[in-house]
């Protein structure tokens, strides 16, 4: 096996005549380019072969390496162009070049080391079969990151590696700068494996052509390796090596394998030694996993894992896992190099974990055991003085004073429990007195020990309360007598733990009686404070205590007016004072404070009010925002007053956060008359300039207060400053401040703390009135690298540049001061360095009214205290009378890469920002081309003209680089890089596809996917770069829920369908819209589609049926006009007797057609010449009765002939089968003749059923039949057996219905179905048992509707028996709305006496004419009683086989069938046309 170290140059070469007739090959341009950023390539020129002189030659004129450089693409470059700029740009010659064949670099020409010596070049470690001229960025075989080597032979190329001959397509060598190739490389072995080390994300991978005449081409599926950029890789990656090409070619495999993970490990280890007793970060031991570490002292709760403690980071990460004094079980990250704190250390024993895990899979740890000790604390006393503090519910206490104290003073009692003068608390004092002002009805008890972890339990009538050092009682009620005692314990911290409060010989006890007093301090207020000029700070208020009048500079101090409440007496300045005639007082202010004092004679209240001459430099007009926080100096001292800092008084911002607002009201401008461009200038206290002394405050700018912009100091864009730190403080139970950052840092407030902020002290915002502030903004870490130090006095801000409030000494004010200049201190600030949050400049076109300045560090230096930015003066720049003009643009900006390869060069405009793709690279370098005494800084590097500032590049994060580039006084210009490594660039891509989505909806899918897409194809950093990833996963969530709900939604609504009726539609519609809202891409999922399909077609049959039954009303005066308008025959099945029933049934047939048919008819049975109107046919004499019925004619004296009296056979009737029975039946029912078949024909009706019903012929029912049947036997269904018969025929004619409500023999069966119905009163529009699906059998009938008349089947033409049998259908159930039915007429039929005149009861008088304007009207269609129907011609009408209204046949209507009788023989025929 070989190791692979680093990659070995292997270079070879075309034979010299061949390089140099192609080095003559013109160049050819095919693309024209828009994109000016082309990358670069490497040239490199070296001689490594002519190293001496030879026989009769000359010394070689350079030896080595003379050129290696990165050279700018173009969309002109060629190969050649590219060497020959390297060559000239490093200060060379060249001879040749431009006529594409170099013969001379540096000196050394061709043939000086013999007659077959000279340059030859290689691309990519190729010699190219085409001059170097005919590589071109504009035909694509140019490109950046290509390798350019022109190297000096002795032997046309021999020597190089090339044969111009030889016909071997081996490699040479593999090399790779990371893993071991196994097996050890042999130019015949063609599969290997490179073993890389665990973690290995990239490698530098060169193979070398034994032949380099043959070019050799690396790839990683399809992509191709570059010999000049690092490759990345994975675990299983297999590298393609090809050498030469076609047949001849050889392939080589590399696979690349991880190794084995390494054992997690320390590389170093250091503990912050000075708290800790005996340990000695030399002794640490990587390998050895536990250590036991011992503190000094019980007051020490914390210390530090230093920046000597490191390990690989791309690897691995350290939590510290150990449980903290409150019981929180801590997991804290420990970073690399940095310091960190272990911090809330328990007293005894902890086990601290420290677990060094991979970041790829953190199951995979090493835990290093750290066993902590720290000793208990036994101390077991109140503090001294300040043991017991008062807390009114509700406020703090007033420093209003009750007989000379203030509020809330602790008194000690003597021995007999006597108040006396000496206050505050004492160990040896176990008695005490407090009086408490009467506005309140309970007060809390701060209880402090003597040390930090002394234990309280405190009590007054019911439980006690038990508490730690510094926390607060519940609040004890007054009783009636406005007195409350409360007893206190006290126990140490080490016999707590043991014992807790059941030793008694371990506790030391107390008592305390406080006292409520009856009185209110509104009694000493001041009611009304004016001053005569100026701006008073605060507002007046009257229980705010302390007031100071700003005035200008030359203006004198005012007298300011005040009254107060009655019945007291005024001293100021400790002289008595009278009120004028309206009860004021006046006082000329002086610069320092008097004192108003105002008493009642029990309490007295002090006001402070003083006047103070703003400075006479251009400060801010007004301070209107101001807190210093957890600082010494909060509440008291140089943390009040802000208003002083107007005059030059020093102010403390306190730590991080912290921060001053002036306002202008004649704004900051970026005066181009300002010297340097600086706009004002911000003083602090810094002593001397930077180290220790540095307290770095950072400033913010705001056209109107509200939206802020940081300007930039140098720092700003440094890795090491956090641009968006953040600190949220709280008041802790003793009134002190603990805090925790977004960094991972936290004070618990026991020490390194200041007191909380008092609303009342920092009144101009509402932040100190509650328990928690969070603040944000820049900070700086220390020196020492970490943002809190080590809390040594050594821990400070780290070095700044310019741009920083209290770094610089202040010895300058008023002066312009140049912040750019070498070792400049300058203190002022440039409108122009204002970004956003995104680093991004921002300018103010009208100047800015708000200057906020900001502590921008957390640091707690020793018994220096907090690091806090302190302010003196903010003082706008005096500008000259002239402009100072505008420093030059440098000529240009040049971007390299660490090996000087070209990435980018910029010509730059002002304030312009260049975004630039920095790939993979870790860092870059930056040059600026100015003028040899411009002032220019990089960030914070101040370089000169063309020298490069490296800068530290991050693959998770744009690195913002600002230039500035200023000379003399004049206004310096400014460009901004923003420098985009591939991972970024990448995520921010996806970001933006993600935010994309916006709220998510099934039209969402597309976005959706192709976020997922995009981010799937993420490097794993670049994954974790993409901030609104659980926005994505969110949508994916929200689409997943859309489509399972769009999908079932739609099943629930096709399965809510059920059973398609005519009732359907809503459903179905509904069902459509859910299956429309479905993506065609999730329809599949519908797994019941069909069924809508199914359901939509049966609708769309059901509702066009419905839609005809819709018209049946219209459509059947339509069919009774028409029938009217026809001629009607007598003794006719067609057109003849059913025309004049449904008309005259109808109401529809007029007196003159009733007369006609009636005389017609009397001339036919005349001519007959018999009772019966035919020897075959009984149903002949049965429809003529039923037709004479509906007239209300006599048929016992028809033309002198009983036409009843010619059914009076049974045997006749039953000759031409049951439909005889039937219908003679019907025709003696609708008289009132006494037959005596009558009671034989419903007999044999009922005996003769088939099946459910009855037939024609043979033993299946049949539906015409069985309609007719119950039509007759209707009147008599109260009989039992009569009924029973019936409803079996109900039975079969519901059932014999299709799915669509019809009857297979056509519209005549749905017609009978209809009179059958309407005789028995059963609505066909109600009754389940005649509705398919909502069809009724009205709607079914019409469905066979034609323009005038209706079909015998769906779709035929128009068909007169179908179009009377309908008539008569609708007649019947028109009839039956009124309770009557289609037979229903009861006509009384007697023969009449020929010279008896007809009545209305009667027959009317053939011989007598009808009315023929007289309309009949259903049980009186004769027209009126006093005018007979003449009989007319009698002529009949000769029968006709071939007229469809009067084909002659003999034939009765029975809906679907037509009787035939010829002598003894019947032949039946059943219609089934379609």
């Amino acid at each position: 096996m070989t190791t692979v170290k680093k990659f070995t140059a292997k270079v070879s070469a075309l034979l010299l005549a061949l390089s140099l007739a192609l080095l003559s090959v013109p160049q050819v341009s095919f693309t024209v380019f828009a994109d000016d950023d082309l990358g670069s390539v490497r040239v490199i020129v070296e001689n490594t072969t002519f190293t001496e002189a030879v026989d009769g030659g000359e010394v070689p004129a350079w030896i080595g390496t003379k050129v290696d450089k990165w050279v700018s693409l173009d969309k002109n470059s060629s190969a050649m162009t590219c060497i020959k700029d390297a060559i000239e740009s490093s200060g060379f010659t060249q001879t040749g070049a431009d006529a594409g064949y170099i013969s001379e670099i540096a000196g050394l020409k061709e043939k000086a080391g013999g007659s077959m010596s000279g340059w030859m070049g290689t691309l990519n470690d190729w010699f190219t079969n085409e001059g170097l001229t005919a590589y071109t960025v504009a035909n694509g075989k140019l490109a950046s990151g290509d390798e350019l080597h022109m190297q000096y032979t002795m032997n046309w190329g021999a020597d190089l590696g090339n044969d111009w001959s030889g016909t071997d397509t081996s490699l040479k060598a593999i090399s790779s700068d990371y893993g071991t190739l196994s097996p050890e490389f042999s130019a015949k072995t063609y599969n290997y494996t490179l073993t890389v080390p665990f973690g290995t994300k990239s490698i530098n991978f060169r193979p070398t052509a034994l032949n380099k005449y043959f070019k050799t081409v690396s790839k990683i599926g399809d992509k191709t390796l570059s010999l000049t950029k690092p490759t990345e890789i994975k675990d299983g990656d297999i590298i393609t090596v090809t050498v030469g090409e076609g047949a001849t070619a050889s392939t080589y495999k590399v696979t690349i394998k991880e190794g084995t993970r390494p054992a997690a490990r320390f590389d170093s280890f250091a503990l912050s030694a000075f708290s800790l007793d005996g340990w000695d970060n030399d002794a640490f031991d990587p390998e050895k996993l536990e250590y036991d570490v011992k503190i000094k002292s019980y007051s020490t709760s914390s210390f530090y894992i230093n920046s000597g403690t490191k390990f690989n980071k791309d690897l691995l990460k350290c939590y510290a896992v150990y449980t903290d004094i409150n019981g929180v079980a801590q997991r804290n990250e420990i970073k690399s190099g940095s310091f960190n704190s272990i911090s809330n250390i328990p007293f005894g024993l902890t086990k601290l974990i420290l677990e060094l895990c991979y970041i790829d899979d953190e199951s995979i740890k090493t835990q290093y055991v750290f066993n902590i000790t720290r000793p208990y604390d036994y101390t077991a006393e109140i503090a001294s003085t300040s043991g017991i503090t008062l807390v009114p519910a509700g406020r703090e206490l007033y420093a209003t004073k009750y007989n000379g104290f203030a509020e809330g003073t602790v008194f000690r009692n003597d021995e007999n429990g006597n108040v006396t003068d000496t206050t505050g608390t004492n160990a040896e004092c176990h008695s005490y007195t407090a009086y408490v002002l009467g506005d309140t009805d309970s007060v809390a008890l701060t209880l402090k020990g003597k040390t930090a972890n002394v234990h309280f339990r405190a009590k007054a009538d019911g439980e006690y309360t038990e508490l730690k050092s510094g926390e607060t009682t519940p609040a004890y009620s007054f009783s009636k007598d406005g007195t409350v005692t409360v007893s206190i314990d006290v126990v140490s911290d080490g016999d707590y733990l043991t014992d807790k409060f059941d030793d008694a010989d371990k506790i030391t006890s107390y008592k305390i009686k406080l006292v409520k007093a009856d009185v209110s301090i509104k009694n000493v207020h001041f009611t009304e404070l004016k001053s005569e000029h100026g701006d008073m700070y605060p507002a007046f208020d009257p229980s705010l205590l302390s007031y100071n009048i700003v005035i200008a500079n030359d203006a004198e101090f005012p007298t300011v007016y005040f009254k107060v409440a009655d019945g007291c007496t005024v001293k100021i300045g400790g002289e008595a004072a009278t009120a004028d005639e309206n009860g004021v007082y006046s006082l000329v202010t002086k610069s320092a404070n008097t004192t108003v004092t105002v008493t009642d004679g029990t309490l007295s209240e002090s006001y402070n009010v003083k006047a103070t001459k703003r400075s006479k430099y251009d400060v801010p007009d007004k301070v209107v925002d101001y807190l210093c926080i957890n600082s010494q100096y909060t509440n008291v001292s140089y943390g009040v007053g802000p208003e002083q800092t107007l005059a030059g008084t020093i102010k403390s911002l306190g730590n991080f956060g912290g921060y001053i607002t002036y306002y202008y009201e004649n704004p900051v401008t970026d005066d181009p008359s300002n010297p340097y461009g600086l706009d004002f200038y911000a003083y602090g206290n810094s002593f001397v300039s930077g180290g220790s002394a540095a307290e770095s405050g950072q400033v913010y700018v705001s056209e109107d207060g509200k939206t802020w912009y940081a300007l930039a100091g140098s720092e700003h864009f440094e890795d090491t400053t956090i641009t968006d730190y953040e600190v949220t403080y709280k008041k802790t139970a003793d009134g002190k401040t603990s805090w925790t950052d977004n960094q991972g840092n936290s004070n618990d407030g026991s020490k390194q703390t200041g007191r909380w902020v008092s609303p009342s002290v920092y009144y101009m915002n509402d932040l100190a009135k509650g328990d928690t502030v969070t603040l944000r903004g820049v900070v700086i870490p220390g020196v020492q690298g970490s943002i809190q130090g080590d809390s040594s006095t050594a821990s400070f801000v780290g070095t700044t540049r310019f741009g920083y409030v209290d770094y610089f000494k202040n010895g300058t004010i008023g002066a312009n001061v140049n912040a750019y200049s070498e070792n400049a201190e300058s203190n002022g600030f440039d409108l122009k360095w204002a970004v956003d949050e995104n680093g991004n400049p921002v300018t103010f076109k009208n100047g800015v009214h708000y200057i906020k300045i900001q502590t921008a560090s957390n640091i707690w230096a020793g018994i220096f205290n907090e690091k806090s930015t302190e302010v003196s003066y903010v003082v706008r720049t005096t500008a000259n009378e002239e402009e100072v003009g505008t420093t030059a643009l440098p000529g240009k900006i040049v971007l390299t890469d660490a090996n000087g390869k070209t990435i980018k060069e910029i010509t730059p405009d002002d304030n312009g920002v260049y975004e630039i793709s920095t790939g993979i690279e870790e860092s870059m370098n930056v040059s600026v081309s100015g003028a040899d005494d411009d002032n220019i800084y990089i960030n914070n590097q101040r370089v000169a003209s063309d020298t490069a500032a490296k800068i530290a590049l991050n693959q998770s994060e744009i690195k913002v680089v600002r230039i500035i580039v200023q000379n003399g006084e004049k206004q310096p210009v400014y460009a901004y890089l923003k420098l985009v490594p591939d991972d970024v660039k990448a995520a921010e891509q996806v970001e933006e596809l993600i935010d994309a989505i916006g709220d998510v909806t099934l039209d969402s899918y597309d976005d959706i996917t192709a976020a997922r897409a995009a981010y799937d194809k993420l490097s794993d950093n670049a994954k974790t770069l993409v901030g609104n990833y659980e926005t994505l996963t969110a949508a994916e969530e929200a689409l997943a829920k859309a489509e399972a709900d769009v999908v079932s939604n739609a099943i629930k609504a096709i399965d809510a369908i059920g059973k398609v009726t005519a009732d359907s539609k809503d459903k179905i519609e509904k069902a459509k819209d859910a299956y429309s809202a479905v993506p065609e891409r999730l329809r599949d999922k519908v797994t019941n589609s069909d069924t809508l399909d199914k359901a939509t077609e049966r609708f769309a049959v059901i509702d066009t049926i419905k839609q005809s039954g819709a018209k049946s009303e219209d459509h059947f005066d339509t069919v009774l006009g028409t029938l009217a308008d026809n001629d009607i025959y007598p003794v006719q099945s067609i057109g003849g007797e059913w025309s004049v029933i449904a008309l005259a049934r109808a109401g529809k047939l007029s007196a003159d057609k009733a007369a006609k048919y009636y005389s017609e008819l009397c001339e036919a049975v005349k001519a007959n010449g018999s009772d019966r109107l035919s020897d075959r046919k009984p149903t002949e004499n049965a429809r003529v009765i039923i037709a004479l019925s509906s007239l209300g004619k006599n048929s016992a004296d028809i033309a002198g002939h009983n036409l009843l009296s010619g059914l009076d056979d049974m045997d006749y009737i039953t000759s031409q089968g049951i439909n005889a029975v039937i219908f003679s039946l019907i025709a003696f029912d609708t008289t009132d003749y006494s037959a005596k078949t009558h009671d034989e024909l419903i007999t044999y009706i009922v005996d003769n059923m088939t099946d459910k019903g009855w037939a024609l012929a043979g033993d299946t029912a049949d539906v015409d039949l069985t309609a007719m049947a119950i039509q007759a036997l209707a009147p008599y269904a109260a009989d039992e057996k009569v009924k029973a018969a019936i409803d079996s025929g109900l039975e079969f004619l519901s059932e014999s219905l299709d799915e669509n409500a019809r009857y297979a023999n056509g519209s005549e069966s749905t017609s009978q179905v209809l009179i059958a119905l309407a005789a028995l009163g059963i609505d066909p529009l109600t009754d389940s048992r005649f509705i398919v699906d909502g069809i009724t059998l009205i709607d079914a009938l019409e469905s066979y509707a034609t323009e005038n008349g209706y079909s015998h089947t769906l779709g035929g033409e128009e068909n007169y028996m179908a179009t009377e049998q309908a008539a008569l259908a609708l007649t019947a159930y028109e009839l039956s709305k009124d309770d009557s039915s289609l037979y229903d007429m009861s006509v009384k039929n007697e023969p009449a006496t020929p010279d008896e005149p007809a009545n209305p009861d009667e027959p009317a008088n053939p011989d007598e004419p009808a009315n023929p304007d007289e309309p009949v009207t259903p049980g009186n269609s004769s027209g009126t009683p006093d005018e007979p129907i003449l009989p007319g011609d009698c002529s009949g009408k000769p029968e006709d086989k071939n007229d469809p209204i009067n084909p002659g046949t003999g034939v009765l209507v029975t809906g679907g069938m037509a009787v035939l009788i010829s002598g003894a023989v019947m032949l039946v025929s059943k219609k089934k046309r379609k």
